[in-house]
Parts: structure tokens; C-alpha cells; sequence
């Protein structure tokens, strides 16, 4: 399977969908195991896909410190639709994109559709941590899922059903996979083969003219 630009639009979706019922609830509550309450979970969820989409659209090979957050006084329908609104706006960069276009992220270049990658597992697993926060039902397409899986932890087994599993792989503990043991510590995305420590001097990668991979070329050691 082949993760497309319109799978970060389905997930948008499938959050938003969630999410709705709890536009009037307690978002200071925290987000299922997380540190972060529900609000900052959401924030955070909402500010990757268009991040995604600046790198991957301005080509940078380094950090650029710009955030992205929700306005203060945007109502909590604002909150969802915005939602949909960055991952649209990640999915006509990603469909737009010319072949090889890559752009910064900090385990490494990245391209299209593994920003796509990103996007998804960033909605989905985010997604599960505010919905256990606040007690509302959630349940991915299985479907959806495996093709994230397949795109972020390249090598792992199909497994059925792949919603447990993705958040499992993700660090996190869920019911039906307690016979799997304790989830791998971090849920690290594995497709990263050059992890990029954030540090006082900003990450940069650039490529290697031997062999055309790209390579982490400033870091503070």
C-alpha cells in the first residue's frame, strides 16, 4: 500500500469526528498518559501538518523556528476545523510536490509521502491520547492504519488489527495487545535513520555528493 494525500485528509477527519461531541468539555484535563492536557494535545496535533507542510514546501534542509498555534480566541469548533485545515493544506503540498522533494524534519529529510506519514501518525495516535482523556469512543480505520505502519515502521509484520498495534508501536499501552508486553520504549518512528538532537545551534542536513544521501551536518556535539 501506498500512503496517498487524501490518508491525512481521512484522519483529519476521523479525529475531528471524535473530537466533536466534546466541543464543550473540559479540555485542561490530561490527554490519556501524556504530560500535556487535551488542549495543548490538540494544539500540538494541529500546528504538525502545517508544519509539514512549510518545510516540505519551502525545501529548507535545516530548522526554521517558526511555530505554529492556534489563536487564543478561536472557539473550539475554530480548534477542529483547523484541523482539517492543515492537513489540507499538507495534502496539496504533498500532491504538488515534484518527484524527489524533500524537506527538513528533525530524524532527517523527509519526503512527500513520508511527511504524509508523519501527518497521519501524529492525528491518530494524538488523537487516541485526548479521546481517552476526555472518555469518548475512537476506533481508526484498520485500513488507514497499516498503511501508516507500513510507511513509518518499514519491516513490521502486518498485523490484525492494525489500530492496537499502531498504538502499541507508538509507546502506548491498549487493551488488546496486552499480549504483545510493554510497548517499545519512546515509539520511536523507525524510517529515520539520523536522529537529529534539538540543541542551541539548529539541526541542518546536507547531501552527501558521493553518494546523494543526506546527512546530518551540523549539530552541537
Amino acid at each position: 500500500m501506498t500512503i496517498r494525500p487524501d490518508c491525512v485528509e481521512a484522519a483529519a477527519a476521523v479525529v475531528v469526528a471524535a473530537l466533536e461531541p466534546a466541543v464543550d468539555a473540559d479540555w485542561s484535563v490530561r490527554a490519556g498518559d501524556l504530560e500535556w492536557s487535551v488542549d495543548r494535545t490538540i494544539a500540538h496535533m494541529t500546528g504538525a501538518p502545517a508544519k509539514y507542510a512549510f518545510y516540505l514546501s519551502s525545501r529548507s534542509a535545516r530548522y526554521v523556528a517558526v511555530a505554529v498555534w492556534p489563536v487564543e480566541d478561536a472557539s473550539r469548533q475554530e480548534r477542529l476545523e483547523a484541523i482539517e485545515g492543515c492537513t489540507a493544506a499538507l495534502a496539496g503540498v504533498a500532491a504538488t510536490a515534484p518527484a524527489g522533494a524533500v524537506g527538513f524534519h528533525i530524524t532527517g529529510m523527509r519526503t512527500a509521502e513520508q511527511f504524509l506519514a508523519l501527518a497521519c501518525y501524529e492525528l491518530l495516535v494524538h488523537g487516541y491520547d485526548v479521546t481517552c482523556g476526555l472518555g469518548l469512543p475512537y476506533q481508526p480505520p484498520d485500513a488507514l492504519c497499516q498503511v501508516v505502519i507500513e510507511t513509518c515502521y518499514p519491516g513490521q509484520a502486518q498485523h490484525s488489527p492494525a489500530w492496537p498495534f499502531l498504538v502499541w508501536l507508538s509507546g502506548r499501552s491498549h487493551p488488546a495487545m496486552t499480549t504483545y508486553g510493554q510497548p517499545p520504549a519512546g515509539g520511536a518512528i523507525m524510517f529515520g535513520n539520523t536522529m537529529a538532537e534539538r540543541s542551541e545551534i539548529p539541526p541542518e542536513f546536507g547531501r552527501d555528493l558521493a553518494t546523494g544521501q543526506w546527512r546530518l551536518t551540523r549539530r552541537v556535539t
